[in-house]
């Protein structure tokens, strides 16, 4: 079952305004799982851009945080200023993702959590240092990152500290034995990265790197059982949703998919939506099969001359919510307030599959686009188009007709109410 409290408060903390800004390209680790290698060149970005960035991501009236990143941003001798420059502007928070190398010295922790610095996400990727070491190809770093975490635990007890892990075919069974290390050491809040095809880890070490999530699956379980213990706050990204039977609650908030589409890659897909799919993505090929954004891009390329669904007047029409508050707001606060909500509607059901009393129908993007650009397409899609199924549906008999159910639906109450149907 989904934590309903957990779910709740996420949606709250994505509710702040949170503005990237890259400062280096350039690192002291090279992590052979790196989704940024080919943007990495060595230099610093420039200091007006930085602060031009970090001044206009500011919104006054809403909770401001600011994510200083690179590459490893704190390599950059001005990481310092920019910190203290956020604060100035009023950010109510200032965050870091570091390798941790330079947190090893104690004058730099002084100096930068002195400019303002409150909160700093160490990324780590093995419990140890053979593990560790390895994976970001820099012998030392484990004991070197793990150096500063601890001096910063005993002797700035205010700062906030988190791990990433980008989790991999390498570390993958490790993973439960990895976020309990951090718990011994006083970190409840972990953030699990799922691979990428993209950068150093698909180009040079696919093989080594990229794993079967199904095969994989009791590690994975593990972990998210520990999400479970009081205190604990636990962020996924980019795993597929059906990895998560029974801890819904951590499937990533679909709104996040809006800042990967529209940040750094929105001239890519902008000409892709423009185009109505002519002018494909560069990276469309054989990545899809491990890239997290395949069904965004897929879904628009399918449905592109789908015909519209005829007479929509004559079927209740259950599009998806923005949020899971707003979905328990409208549906309830357990699945069979939901199911009752369904089976009390009188019109036959789009978008809700036939085990839960639908019609088969769902709509397409041309049933419900305004306009054709990105915009439109991403908020169309994470906001309805955006479904899943569970694992154990392809045993339906409607499986290959089926699209699922809208994401924040599964989030709110669990693959669960989905129950396969086996014989006609």
């Amino acid at each position: 079952m989904p934590n309903q409290t957990n779910l709740l408060s996420k949606e709250k903390t994505q509710a702040q305004n949170r503005v990237w800004v890259r400062i280096a390209s350039a690192c002291n680790n090279k992590c052979i799982f790196c989704l940024d290698s080919d943007a990495q060149n060595g230099t610093f970005s420039d200091e007006t851009e930085v602060k031009k960035q970090i001044y206009d991501g500011f919104k006054k009236g809403r909770e401001n945080r600011v994510i200083i990143s690179g590459g490893e941003a704190s390599i950059n001798p001005k990481f310092a200023e920019y910190v203290q420059y956020a604060k100035e502007i009023g950010y109510d928070r200032v965050q870091t993702v570091t390798n941790g190398n330079s947190f090893a010295s104690e004058d730099f922790c002084k100096k930068v959590f002195d400019a303002g610095l409150e909160e700093v996400t160490f990324s780590f990727h093995g419990h140890n240092p053979i593990l560790h070491d390895y994976l970001v190809a820099t012998p030392g770093a484990f004991k070197k990152s793990l150096k500063g975490l601890i001096f910063i635990k005993k002797n700035y007890p205010n700062i906030i500290i988190n791990i990433d892990v980008v989790v991999n075919k390498i570390n993958v069974t490790f993973l439960p034995e990895i976020v309990k290390f951090f718990m011994k050491l006083g970190v409840y809040e972990f953030d699990l990265l799922q691979i990428i095809p993209f950068g150093r880890g698909f180009g040079e070490n696919k093989d080594k790197l990229f794993y079967n999530i199904e095969e994989n699956i009791k590690y994975l379980q593990e972990t998210w059982k520990l999400s479970r213990i009081p205190g604990m706050y636990m962020w996924t990204n980019r795993f597929p949703a059906e990895a998560f039977i029974g801890y819904e609650d951590l499937i990533q908030d679909p709104w996040k998919i809006k800042g990967e589409i529209m940040g750094e890659a929105f001239s890519t897909f902008e000409k892709f939506v423009k185009s109505e799919g002519k002018i494909k993505p560069g990276c469309l090929g054989i990545t899809c099969n491990f890239c997290f954004q395949n069904q965004y891009c897929h879904n628009f390329i399918k449905h592109i001359k789908t015909t519209k669904i005829l007479n929509p007047e004559k079927y209740e029409i259950i599009s998806g919510e923005e949020f899971p508050s707003h979905v328990y707001k409208k549906y309830g606060n357990d699945r069979e307030d939901f199911i009752q909500y369904l089976k009390g509607v009188k019109k036959p059901l789009i978008n809700i599959p036939k085990c839960l009393g639908g019609s088969g129908l769902y709509q397409t993007y041309n049933d419900i686009k305004e306009e054709k650009t990105l915009e439109d397409y991403t908020y169309k899609y994470i906001g309805n188009l955006y479904r899943k199924k569970a694992l154990f549906c392809k045993d339906c008999i409607y499986n290959e007709k089926c699209d699922g159910i809208h994401i924040n639906f599964i989030r709110s109450y669990g693959f669960n109410i989905l129950q396969p149907i086996k014989t006609p």
